[in-house]
């Protein structure tokens, strides 16, 4: 019987314990489950920024290796390379990379718990983390496919291991009081906290690969340390400031490459330069863009946040209205708590000082960069604010519930229990009510207004992935396919994740100004709502097949899509075209080794001054030319061009050898333009340096006709 209580001595202050490991473990998988269900299909499609993700880590995972990637404005590459471990298991898919989101936001998750209860104590930990899990804001950065979510992840484990430092430090500042005291024969010191420093170093060094926020991001660290350095007592914090050097060091070396290579290859980072530009105009006295954004952005937290609908419903701020006002009365709490650890001795005594002083720095610097752009886009630009958005109402619930139990003193370090009876428990059952109408109304706002909005399904690209969802499974053969956004990093990029029947060989171009045509009769057309052919180019399908009509929802607004099978080859089509003027040169008149000048139409040959005039060129595509673009101008007498079409709807370099591409030019006729002849004149350049591409013969250009305009 006396060994029976001896057990029950022993294993009772598991229970606390096991109680709590099991509450986080359901706030965690009820994270996970708002994260997985239906993840490849919600967000409906995918962004072409996803799917530029995908393909870089598709790259990676075929031996690409860069420390920066250029793509778009220029990335941080930690999170392509994560992606690529899970799509070197699953190909790629965009299911890869949003599986690589939800992963980083469960992390961030579990360290924001971890954290917080050292900091606050367990309760306020798991209100926090339970805020996290079923937020709006934090469910849309952990579903998305963006690097965006890798930031917040990284730097809350940073942050978790250089407050172990700290909390190290000071057990070793008190072990070493008490082994003076006995004259106890071990060494005062303890490595543990060297290793902890180093450890957030790493961490903290590999934020700089996330997102650019991480810039401002890693100042929390020493700020938390030059707090505890002036608040009493201040003694014995030479080791703190050494920690925190050593973190700072460490940190410096992990970024060292990245910073280095940036500093050597000037002007990659495009995105920074123009998101700087309110600081810019303000250090040049003109401080009226940064004042306005900084006064959009403070509307964010509960007025009126980003109306942008790929990352928001338009103008849902950050917080509901009553997890606003706990927000609100958090931001008083935290603030009332890091002012009064000052004034209060004992670290251990008041844990909750140093944590809320954090965690209002950490809120800051992650909202700094809104602050400075303003409240567009603020759903990605404030990502670094996120994990600690969720804790200052925590934090408010605690006070009301201590005030409300006479239990006025917060609990530190998860040591105290909840005061149990009748009040704890309709406690608790409020705080879980509260964040179950937050959950529904997150599942109502996310997974039914939202995913299922018109204007998302554009911006995700969803009538693009439903055709290539086509073309995968009963494609074959040369196809192509007509899109708004026909360039390497748009459209291909989701045919990337999309379309994986090997059989589909596929080409891309816009539409509404230009045609592709395969080499061979018998390939598949494909032409969505958003890029109807104009008539100058539907006359070259006669004969075509329509073969089917893809089944859109009825409010989408790119429908519908047509299929359709070409009867007749790119060659045959051009044969048809008015060819280029006898003994003028070769046909086709060759430019480099990229194209052959074959045939053109032009809609007339006498204009009035204010007449359109469209000409529409054919073009044999040889080797692809990236950035490449095609002119045509109506020259004056001084040789000086005076009506200018410059355009080209399939980029260079998508193109297919043996294709032809049939370009639309639409040049206006001056109102002041003179009555005369004049040269109509055709040329390949390329936009990156302006160089022209030459003839066999040495010229830059290819007269086709002249143009008459004659008078009123």
């Amino acid at each position: 019987m006396a060994q029976t209580a001896s057990d029950n001595r022993a294993t009772a202050p598991a229970a606390p314990q096991l109680r709590r490991t099991g509450l986080i473990l359901l706030v965690l998988l009820t994270a996970a489950a708002l994260r997985l269900v239906a993840l490849p299909a919600v967000p409906p499609g995918m962004t072409h920024d996803e799917a530029d993700h995908g393909l870089t880590a598709w790259q990676i995972v075929n031996g690409t290796r860069q420390i920066y990637f250029t793509v778009g404005y220029g990335r941080e590459p930690l999170y392509d390379y994560a992606t690529a471990l899970v799509m070197a298991g699953t190909g790629p898919a965009i299911l890869a990379a949003r599986l690589t989101s939800v992963y980083f936001s469960l992390v961030m998750i579990a360290a924001v718990y971890a954290w917080a209860r050292r900091a606050f104590g367990g309760p306020a930990a798991l209100l926090a983390a339970a805020g996290l899990a079923v937020g709006f804001w934090p469910i849309m950065a952990g579903r998305q496919a963006l690097r965006s979510i890798s930031l917040p992840a990284i730097f809350a484990l940073a942050v978790l291991f250089f407050w172990r430092g700290v909390m190290a430090e000071e057990k070793g500042r008190k072990g070493e009081r008490e082994k003076r005291r006995t004259l106890s024969p071990f060494p005062p010191f303890s490595p543990a906290p060297l290793l902890l420093f180093s450890i957030s170093g790493l961490l903290l060094g590999l934020t700089f690969y996330t997102y650019i926020p991480a810039r401002v991001m890693w100042l929390a660290l020493p700020a938390l340390a030059v707090y505890l350095t002036f608040t009493p007592p201040a003694t014995g914090r030479r080791r703190l400031l050494g920690g925190t050097a050593l973190t700072l060091l460490v940190a410096a070396a992990v970024a060292a490459p990245l910073f280095v290579h940036l500093a050597n290859s000037p002007g990659l980072e495009v995105r920074i330069d123009e998101l700087s530009a309110p600081l810019r105009a303000a250090a040049g006295g003109d401080v009226a863009p940064l004042w306005a954004n900084a006064r959009g952005a403070l509307r964010l937290f509960t007025v009126e946040g980003d109306r942008t609908w790929r990352y928001n419903i338009p103008g849902r701020p950050f917080l509901g209205p009553v997890m606003g006002v706990l927000f609100y009365a958090g931001l008083l709490v935290a603030g009332w708590l890091a002012v009064r650890g000052r004034r209060t001795p004992g670290f251990y005594q008041d844990a909750g000082a140093p944590g809320a002083f954090l965690a209002l720095v950490w809120l800051l610097l992650g909202f700094a960069p809104v602050l400075v752009t303003g409240p567009g886009l603020s759903m990605t630009q404030a990502i670094g604010a996120l994990p600690v958005l969720y804790v200052f109402p925590a934090l408010a619930l605690m006070v009301v519930y201590q005030a409300a139990s006479g239990r006025w003193r917060m609990t530190t370090g998860g040591r105290q229990p909840l005061t149990r009876g009748l009040w704890s428990v309709a406690w608790g059952l409020a705080a879980t009510a509260l964040f179950l109408v937050v959950a529904a109304q997150t599942a109502r706002d996310y997974f039914g207004r939202w995913a299922n909005e018109p204007e998302v399904r554009v911006q995700y690209e969803t009538t693009m992935v439903t055709a290539l969802g086509y073309l995968d499974r009963y494609g074959s053969g040369d196809a192509a396919v007509s899109t708004i956004t026909p360039g390497r990093y748009h459209t291909p990029a989701v045919a990337l994740l999309t379309l994986h029947n090997p059989a589909v060989r596929p080409r891309w171009f816009d539409g509404r100004r230009s045609l592709v045509l395969p080499p061979r009769a018998g390939a598949t057309l494909v032409i969505p709502g958003f890029t109807p052919l104009p008539a100058e180019l539907q006359r070259y399908l006669i004969g075509a097949t329509l073969i089917d009509k893809l089944p859109l929802r009825l409010d989408d607004l790119d429908r519908p899509v047509r299929i359709y099978t070409l009867s007749r080859s790119g060659m045959d089509v051009a044969d048809q075209m008015t060819p280029l003027l006898p003994g003028s040169l070769q046909t086709p008149v060759q430019f480099g080794d990229n194209a052959g000048l074959m045939a053109y139409d032009l809609s007339t040959s006498e204009v009035r001054p204010g007449d359109t005039l469209s000409l529409v060129t054919a073009w044999r595509l040889q080797q692809p030319l990236p950035d490449a673009s095609l002119f045509a101008h109506v020259v004056g007498p001084d040789g000086r061009p005076i009506a200018v079409a410059d355009d080209l709807g399939a980029p260079g370099e998508s193109w297919v050898d043996g294709d032809v591409l049939l370009q639309l030019h639409t040049l206006l006729i001056p109102l002041d333009f003179p009555a005369g002849s004049y040269p109509l004149v055709v040329g390949l350049y390329t936009r990156s340096n302006g160089e022209r591409l030459a003839t066999a013969d040495g010229q830059s250009m290819v007269t086709l006709t002249t143009v008459t305009v004659i008078d009123e």
